[in-house]
């Protein structure tokens, strides 16, 4: 049980480990339930609701989504994250992001700045052609503005005809800088969302493996399984730990070697006084065999 607990908790912090802290979360069926969609018609595909904005002219299009009012944004860049699919875009199309903010000086107007996915490739790369579901970042850094943003508006462009859709999407904030950001996530061993499901995989599947050699130990079955199990789970700790130390040293982002350290420190705390119990265990056993065998 109490392994049980403990390796449960990989399962929990697997999913929170992120280098990211989310704000809100944006579904586009409540935001026009609600009446704060402003664009954009609410689908149901893939599993998932999302906005469906579609440019049968040859003329551009630009719809504006969401706005949002008084983000509580403390940190020093922030970002709306979520996926985008699309086909037939002619041209080069992109989200985009306006960021406004209080004025400088009272009298002057307030300020209003913009960002927009028009790389070539990658999270902020731009909407051309046609895409499956992929990952999109819109990211702001309010370096040298009076203070945080009033509003934020979301939109998107299409210069001519094609189809887009666009997931839920995330306002989300980070420490440190943008540069900072993009290069920890240019050189990761796998992403945010990549680490929640390694996480939750491995916490449920160690913790039902780790109930079970417990329940068999004290059933007084299947020693060597018991036993082999158990020093497998010792030497998986090991790896993780030490690939853990790997990853901070060459500068992974928190979502990857913190998942990692966690592993080791769970499993090298945990399962070699399981262990040492587990032997106790079959030894005790053994020898009321062999009382009973003498009587």
């Amino acid at each position: 049980m109490k392994t049980t607990i403990v390796l449960g908790l990989w399962f929990v912090l697997g999913w929170t480990c992120q280098a990211e802290q989310v704000l809100a979360e944006y579904d586009w069926q409540k935001l026009a339930d609600s009446q704060r969609l402003a664009g954009g018609v609410p689908v149901r595909i893939d599993g998932q609701t999302a906005v469906k904005i579609i440019n049968t002219n040859d003329s551009p299009l630009r719809t504006h989504l969401l706005t949002i009012t008084n983000p509580a944004i403390t940190k020093t860049v922030y970002v709306i994250v979520g996926e985008i699919r699309y086909e037939g875009v002619r041209g080069d199309g992109y989200l985009e992001m306006w960021n406004y903010f209080p004025p400088l000086k009272s009298g002057m107007p307030e300020g209003a700045y913009f960002s927009r996915t028009l790389g070539v490739s990658g999270d902020m790369g731009k909407i051309t052609g046609t895409s499956n579901w992929r990952r999109f970042v819109l990211p702001f850094d309010p370096k040298g503005a009076s203070g945080p943003p009033t509003r934020l508006e979301i939109n998107v462009f299409l210069p001519g005809p094609g189809t887009v859709w666009i997931g839920p999407v995330k306002l989300v904030e980070y420490s440190g800088s943008l540069m900072d950001i993009q290069k920890e996530r240019a050189g990761a061993w796998w992403s945010d969302r990549a680490a929640g499901m390694i996480g939750g995989t491995a916490g449920a599947t160690l913790g039902c493996l780790g109930s079970l050699l417990a329940w068999l130990a004290a059933k007084g079955r299947s020693r060597s399984f018991v036993l082999g199990g158990s020093k497998t789970l010792i030497g998986l700790g090991v790896l993780s730990m030490t690939a853990g130390i790997i990853a901070i040293a060459q500068g992974q982002p928190y979502g990857v070697w913190f998942l990692l350290v966690l592993g080791g420190v769970l499993l090298l705390g945990i399962i070699p006084l399981r262990l040492r119990d587990f032997q106790k265990r079959y030894a005790e056993l053994e020898l009321r065999k062999m009382s009973a065998m003498d009587a």
